[in-house]
């Protein structure tokens, strides 16, 4: 295990990405949120993704200077095509816009489509609560075809799919709520395999539709399964026809017609339905007697959705960020490739 300090470990990235052919705003837009990935503990969303998106790069998959265009627009709604740019430089142009149009008009809806990979999900509508707003983001993922099985089934046929919220509550950090509607997300399965460790069963089937504990299946012809069963593939599909099929970003299910993420933002402004003030009271009022209950065996507090990542990143922070042999050993050779310098924490 590596540990980099955030600094070392951004200024690397982004000089990989800018051997690759992307500006160096860009790069750094690029790098720093895939770090902030990694500072909020989601690794699965962080720097394992380097390779990946260098890879798309070079197929000519993402444009890496590309600027998202607005195709239809009104006082509450946008569509937004991102030519393919990079899913940090599409997520933040689509989500301010909402920030900016709910602002005026109390609410808004924005359409994103033909985005490269957005990344964590939740950086996007915590956008939304640091301007005091709520943010709401429903994204499809994953290849045309899918990478989930649905519920009884044992092909796959859906995106991993996620959804996030954010919202503010007071003086204290926004509630956060970001997660795939599969049992895991598929980089953290590509983590477990780089790292040389076994999945929980639950996570994967093979092939032929069994349960696995070995990573690699999930590249072999795997698939991942629905999180909680019924209840995550029902979350699945409703994530397909809101990010995929009302953002004209194709469907998974669909085999052939999705090429990339697309995600619905909507925006919430406190302030069109009440006194700000008096919410911001009531909801950190709320949280303060949620985490006024006693901790069961086995925990330490308890925490709200978002806490875990709020800590996890204070402690990286100070502490640096911990990366697998196996992800390491990939950046080096990609920086190798390129004639990038390593740093020499590796």
């Amino acid at each position: 295990m590596k540990t980099i300090p955030v600094s070392v470990l951004t200024d690397f990235v982004s000089r990989i990405f800018q051997a690759a052919g992307v500006s160096a705003s860009v790069a750094e837009k690029v790098a720093l949120s895939l770090v902030a990935s990694n500072l909020a503990g989601h690794d699965s969303h962080g720097v394992v993704r380097v390779m990946q998106y260098v890879g798309a790069v070079e197929r000519g998959e993402t444009v890496g200077d590309a600027t998202p265009a607005v195709t239809h627009e009104t006082a509450v709604m946008a569509t937004v095509d991102a030519r393919r740019a990079f899913g940090q430089v599409a997520g933040a142009f689509a989500m301010q816009m909402a920030i900016d149009k709910a602002r005026h008009a109390g609410i808004s809806a924005v359409a994103l489509h033909n985005s490269s990979h957005v990344g964590r999900l939740g950086e996007w509508v915590e956008m939304a609560a640091a301007e005091g707003m709520i943010g709401l983001a429903f994204c499809n993922g994953g290849r045309s075809g899918g990478i989930v099985a649905p519920f009884g089934g044992a092909a796959r046929r859906l995106g991993t799919n996620p959804l996030a919220a954010a919202v503010p509550l007071g003086n204290r950090p926004p509630f956060v709520l970001d997660f795939a509607t599969s049992a895991v997300a598929e980089g953290k399965v590509r983590v477990a395999r780089n790292s040389g460790k076994e999945i929980p069963t639950g996570w994967v089937l093979d092939k032929e539709g069994n349960p696995t504990t070995n990573p690699a299946d999930l590249y072999e012809g795997g698939m991942l399964v629905p999180a909680a069963g019924h209840k995550g593939y029902a979350l699945a599909v409703l994530v397909d026809l809101l990010g995929g099929m009302l953002t004209g970003g194709g469907s998974a299910p669909q085999a052939g017609t999705m090429q990339s993420n697309g995600v619905l933002f909507i925006v919430l402004a406190v302030s069109a339905f009440r006194s700000p003030e008096e919410f911001n009271a009531e909801a950190e009022a709320m949280a303060d007697r949620i985490k006024s209950a006693p901790p069961a065996p086995g925990f330490g507090a308890v925490l709200l959705p978002g806490e875990p990542e709020q800590q996890t990143a204070a402690q990286r922070r100070a502490n640096g960020v911990p990366l697998d042999e196996g992800t390491w050993a990939q950046m080096v050779a990609e920086a190798t490739r390129l004639g990038v310098s390593v740093p020499l924490y590796g």
